[in-house]
């Protein structure tokens, strides 16, 4: 039933592609705040977005449906020993995106997803590595340049705060980032 129910949202989705297709593809970089009280004792007020790869899909004017991929990366000191320690977060995402488009080439527009992320840390007390699910909602602006060049510019919330062994703590966060996409 499950292969019935996909192969025919694959065959709708085909059906409406060749009718007005469009695709936005995007990298960014930037950085990413945590609200975490233990992750801010180690590593400070966030982490470093070293690159969000992004690929929406319309197959429809204003709505459509992407994927999302980043590589967030932080050193920091441990609590104890003063130590160095490393945590990496590579937060992967589906979601649909609605888009308004204005005068002056600026279109503005916002999507709500779900994901996993899935989570390093490294420090002299060993690894630890784990997956954790996420929803994702952010709002972007999209600048054409150039025709099919676009400077972007995004503020994106992942959430919600997970709790492992009874302790909170903060998967995603806020990321605030810019880069560079293009339009096919």
């Amino acid at each position: 039933m499950k292969k019935i129910i996909f192969f025919s949202f694959f065959i709708l989705l085909s059906g409406v592609a060749l009718q007005a297709s469009y695709l936005d593809a995007a990298l960014s970089a930037g950085y990413v705040f945590k609200n975490d009280d233990r992750f801010k004792a180690v590593y400070g007020h966030g982490m470093v977005n070293i690159i969000t790869a992004d690929g929406c899909f319309y197959p429809c004017k204003y709505s459509g449906v992407g994927a999302k991929l980043s590589y967030w990366r932080a050193t920091g000191k441990t609590t104890f020993l003063g130590l160095r320690t490393v945590v990496q977060e590579i937060p992967a995402t589906l979601y649909l995106s609605v888009r308004k488009k204005f005068r002056y080439a600026v279109e503005l527009y916002g999507s709500l997803g779900a994901g996993f992320a899935w989570i390093k840390e490294k420090s002299y007390l060993g690894n630890v590595r784990t997956y954790k699910g996420l929803g994702e909602l952010e709002v972007g602006l999209n600048y054409s340049r150039c025709g099919r060049v676009n400077i972007i510019t995004a503020a994106r919330y992942l959430f919600p705060p997970q709790s492992r062994w009874g302790e909170k703590f903060d998967v995603g966060g806020i990321d605030l980032r810019a880069g560079i996409g293009f339009s096919f």
